[in-house]
């Protein structure tokens, strides 16, 4: 057993369809090939880190009527293949690297970007013994029409690493 802890930080940028076509409530949010996107380096790999905090910057000037809170799914390996806006669905298959989720609130206008933030959320994360990512899938919780441009989405997870287990 290790106890050489640190703090990990992972941030992954990608950018929605150019479209204006409408979320509804529980879908995901992806590119133009996928919604499921990877974390690296998080922590080490057959470790432990313990999620502090995370935050979603949206790139937009104005929060889109209708937008409210979003959730973030986490599994321990690369889930089902989902389209951007699709419905979430935790499929059979992806019941084992699931993780859990967090809950975002709404976003905030900070000018020309939107945040949502939580902090200290506690999540505790064992990665396999080749593996310190982490992957997400983005779901709205509500109905909105995004802006015409393409958009680009940040999600930014902050841990701690909390120890390695030998199993």
């Amino acid at each position: 057993m290790g106890t050489d802890f640190g703090s990990y930080r992972s941030v992954l940028q990608f950018t929605r369809p150019a479209n204006t076509t409408g979320y509804t409530a529980n879908d995901v949010v992806g590119t133009t090939t996928s919604a499921i996107h990877q974390l690296s380096n998080l922590g080490k790999p057959g470790g432990f880190i313990q999620i502090q905090s995370v935050r979603l910057q949206i790139h937009v000037a104005s929060i889109p009527a209708g937008m409210s809170n979003f959730r973030v799914h986490f599994y321990s390996a690369s889930p089902t293949a989902i389209a951007d806006n699709a419905v979430f669905d935790l499929v059979a298959a992806d019941r084992d690297p699931y993780i859990g989720y967090l809950d975002l609130p709404a976003p905030q206008d900070f000018g020309s970007t939107l945040i949502s933030q939580v902090d200290y959320s506690g999540l505790l994360v064992r990665f396999a013994n080749n593996v310190n990512s982490l992957w997400f899938q983005l779901q709205t919780l509500g109905t909105f029409t995004p802006g015409a441009n393409s958009e680009v989405y940040e999600l930014r997870v902050n841990a701690l690493d909390s120890g390695y287990r030998s199993w």
